[in-house]
């Protein structure tokens, strides 16, 4: 005879499977119920996952070996539903730090139709790439040639946030701004805001985005970016100030308007002196 908190996981109704969840790890027999909380993870359902992930980081941390969450993670991570992958490497991140092992996981997540999953597996990577140096070439080689542009698009948002200071990355993130995909570009061109000391070439194009981007959004994005990159040089060229000042004042478009004002306070403020 099965645990009936085994039936109540295959039940109809998700709110059953939920709660079945939440009962799992603090029943008795929790070490027993590993395997099947370790499948709940890839339930259609957010919130039953969520709740099986709960219980099994509380059984991992509780019970320990005993409850041989480890290994129901390791064979989940190599399951046939993506959902369950995903699951069982979220919840594997959350009982020790973020190892390699996770990163297929973790760049199949990218591209996942739920914007919350992909977001997390971003930080994820994020996450993984500061304890292991190989993941910033992984973010690299997804935003220079994998053929989703979801998933470019998500590793530039990562790359961001890993390896601002990173010559490599700043070079892919100005190649993705000339990407075939209009959300890649407009990331690239957010991301590059962030840059610690960039190339030339990243000021070089941020000015011709400016002045000629067809994306009213792309020129808003340049404008803000070179706002940021020239108050943190503390002392910004006077073209920067001049690009600016042109494409605000020959523009009908009031949002970037605003977005060239908002440079050139950020300007001002990182020079120490008026616009």
């Amino acid at each position: 005879m099965s645990h009936p908190i085994v039936e109540r996981l295959a039940a109809a109704n998700p709110e059953v499977r939920r709660q079945a969840c939440a009962d799992a790890a603090s029943d008795p027999a929790a070490a027993l119920l590993t395997e099947a909380l370790a499948g709940a993870l890839g339930d259609p359902c957010k919130s039953v996952a969520r709740a099986a992930s709960d219980a099994l980081v509380r059984i991992g941390r509780e019970v320990g070996d005993a409850g041989d969450v480890g290994a129901c993670l390791r064979r989940a991570l190599h399951a046939d539903e993506p959902r369950l992958r995903w699951g069982a490497a979220f919840t594997q991140a959350r009982l020790e730090p973020p190892s390699p092992r996770l990163l297929p996981a973790l760049v199949e997540a990218l591209g996942s139709p739920d914007g919350d999953v992909r977001w997390a597996s971003a930080r994820l990577l994020v996450e993984t790439g500061r304890l292991h140096a190989e993941v910033l070439s992984v973010l690299v080689g997804l935003v220079r040639s994998c053929e989703h542009a979801v998933v470019r698009r998500m590793a530039t948002f990562a790359l961001r946030e890993l390896a601002p200071d990173r010559p490599e990355a700043a070079a892919v993130l100005l190649e993705a701004t000339v990407d075939d995909d209009l959300h890649v570009r407009r990331a690239a061109l957010t991301a590059m805001a962030s840059l610690m000391d960039p190339p030339p070439d990243v000021l070089t194009r941020l000015t011709d985005a400016l002045a000629s981007d067809p994306d009213a959004a792309s020129r808003r994005l340049a404008a803000l970016a070179l706002g940021e990159l020239g108050a943190a040089s503390g002392e910004p060229p006077g073209t920067l100030r001049e690009a600016l000042r042109a494409a605000g004042s020959g523009s009908q478009d009031a949002d970037l308007r605003r977005a060239v004002e908002r440079a050139l306070a950020r300007l001002g403020a990182g020079a120490g002196a008026s616009p």
